[in-house]
């Protein structure tokens, strides 16, 4: 992701954003690696907590990011909706 990232133009943040809320799988490894003994609880926790996070922010970051990225480039007029917008665009 990092060494895609400058080659993706304007959208490379709206792809970043869109991919960090998938900490499911995440979630498991960090269980499996706990349970294995390849992690102490301290680092455990700060694993955990750092999913969390993502998971409960990057939805929140992702929908302003989109927003910019879609009044940036199909030139929404204020007050119109997003989704009229990206419609319109797609025609």
């Amino acid at each position: 992701k990092v060494l895609c990232a400058p080659f993706m133009g304007d959208a490379k943040f709206v792809i970043g954003w869109a991919m960090v809320g998938r900490a499911e799988f995440a979630y498991l490894i960090a269980q499996m690696a706990a349970s294995a003994d390849m992690m102490d609880q301290d680092t455990f926790s700060i694993v955990i907590w750092a999913l969390l996070y993502a998971t409960v922010f990057a939805p929140l970051i992702f929908r302003k990011v989109l927003a910019r990225y879609v009044a940036r480039h199909f030139k929404i007029e204020e007050g119109e909706n997003t989704e009229d917008g990206l419609k319109e665009a797609a025609h």
